[in-house]
C-alpha cells in the first residue's frame, strides 16, 4: 500500500490547526490563569448553565477523569463550583460562580483575536460550510 501524502489528508490539517489554535489560545488565556482546556469547559458552562459532570464531559468530548481534573482546577481558581441540582440533591452540577461570570466578557474578548486570525480572508459561507462538514465528521466518529 502506498503511503498517502499527509498534505492531502484532511485529518492532517485538522490536527495542525488544532495545535496552532491551542498555542494561540494559551497566549491569550495566560493573563487570566486559564488553559485552553479550562476555557473549553467555561465556554460550555457560560452558554448552557449548570451541568452534571457527565453532561459536561459529553459536551466537551472529554473523559470524565479529565473533566474532573479540570473542574478541580477551576474550583480552586474560584470560577466554578459544585452544587446540588435543583429537584434532585443527589446530582451534583458544575456551575459558574459570580467570579467566573465576572471574567466572562474579558476572557471571551481575549479569545476573539485568535478566532479572527484563524478566519481572516475566509468568507462567511465558507466558514459555515467548514463548520457543517466538521460537525458531520465528528458525528460520523460518534
Amino acid at each position: 500500500m502506498t503511503m498517502p501524502d499527509p498534505e492531502t489528508l484532511l485529518p492532517h490539517w485538522i490536527n495542525r490547526l488544532s495545535f496552532q489554535l491551542r498555542a494561540r489560545a494559551q497566549e491569550a488565556l495566560a493573563p487570566f490563569d486559564l488553559s485552553p482546556e479550562e476555557w473549553g469547559l467555561l465556554l460550555v458552562l457560560w452558554s448552557a448553565g449548570p451541568l452534571p459532570m457527565n453532561a459536561l464531559a459529553q459536551r466537551t468530548v472529554k473523559d470524565r477523569t479529565t473533566v474532573t481534573r479540570l473542574v478541580d482546577r477551576l474550583v480552586a481558581k474560584g470560577v466554578v463550583a459544585r452544587q446540588a441540582q435543583d429537584g434532585d440533591r443527589r446530582v451534583v452540577e458544575i456551575a459558574v460562580t459570580p467570579e467566573g461570570q465576572a471574567r466572562r466578557d474579558k476572557v471571551v474578548a481575549a479569545m476573539m483575536p485568535v478566532v479572527a486570525a484563524a478566519t481572516t480572508g475566509i468568507a462567511l459561507h465558507e466558514l459555515e460550510q467548514a463548520r457543517s462538514v466538521l460537525m458531520r465528521m465528528a458525528a460520523n466518529l460518534g
